[in-house]
């Protein structure tokens, strides 16, 4: 006699659970499809963008007020601060080739003579 495997006692929710989601996908998907959705969306969207715009202008304006960087001000002296260092970078990289260039240049120091 086979012994039957457990029931799950969660099999009914997650079937509910997935049949919701796709009823909410299907209708979610026809509703995005309306011009009017994605005119409301995109009217939204620009709004968020000019909040956002204002807000940062605020903010900039109180930071320079209280004499302190703003976001974009510490974001240039990085990307300043990156070029300083690949310059560095590239004089150290050159002063190693000169000085290793210069000693393979240079004659050997033995005591005996060439010939």
């Amino acid at each position: 006699m086979p012994a039957e495997p457990p029931t799950d006692p969660f099999a009914p929710f997650r079937s509910l659970v997935g049949e919701w989601e796709k009823l909410a996908n299907t209708h979610g998907a026809e509703w995005l499809q309306k011009p009017e959705v994605a005119q409301a969306m995109q009217k939204v969207s620009s709004a968020r963008l000019q909040a956002q715009a204002t807000s940062d202008e605020a903010m900039g304006k109180i930071l320079g007020a209280a004499n302190m960087p703003s976001k974009a001000d510490i974001e240039a002296i990085g990307m300043r601060l990156g070029q300083i260092e690949a310059t560095l970078a590239r004089i150290e990289a050159n002063q190693r080739g000169l000085t290793s260039g210069a000693r393979s240049s240079a004659p050997k120091r033995t005591r005996k003579p060439t010939s």
